[in-house]
């Protein structure tokens, strides 16, 4: 799959995605993250959108982004409406989608030196 090419060489980018990982520039990912333009937080404990709680939205929300990017694995998993109302009422716009399209939207977005929060939860269960 095509990835948006980024100029600056210090923000995160994902490089690649593969059945069992995700590339955060030379790292290989197998486990739920977030990750901010500079900062790779590798052992995010969100395992599924089941089980995903207040506290670790607020773990995002700390970060004070524009926009909450929410990779939910293979699949896009929607969230509780509270949880999703839960972010609005914070000013944070939260977008739902697959992993792989979370991590696309990622690379555009922080081209144009957006605020985002990429939050991937790796495996899905739910």
């Amino acid at each position: 799959m095509k990835f948006t090419e980024h100029k600056d060489p210090t923000v995160n980018m994902i490089r690649r995605i593969e059945a069992d990982a995700i590339w955060v520039n030379d790292t290989p990912m197998r486990n739920s993250f977030y990750m901010t333009a500079h900062h790779l937080h590798p052992d995010w404990s969100a395992a599924c959108t089941d089980h995903l709680t207040q506290t670790h939205l607020d773990t995002l929300l700390k970060l004070q982004p524009e926009v909450i990017i929410l990779g939910t694995g293979a699949r896009q998993h929607f969230l509780a409406p509270a949880l999703q109302a839960y972010v609005q009422q914070q000013g944070v716009g939260l977008e739902v989608m697959s992993n792989d399209a979370a991590c696309r939207t990622w690379n555009v977005l922080t081209t144009e030196e957006r605020a985002v929060v990429l939050a991937i939860i790796f495996a899905n269960q739910a």
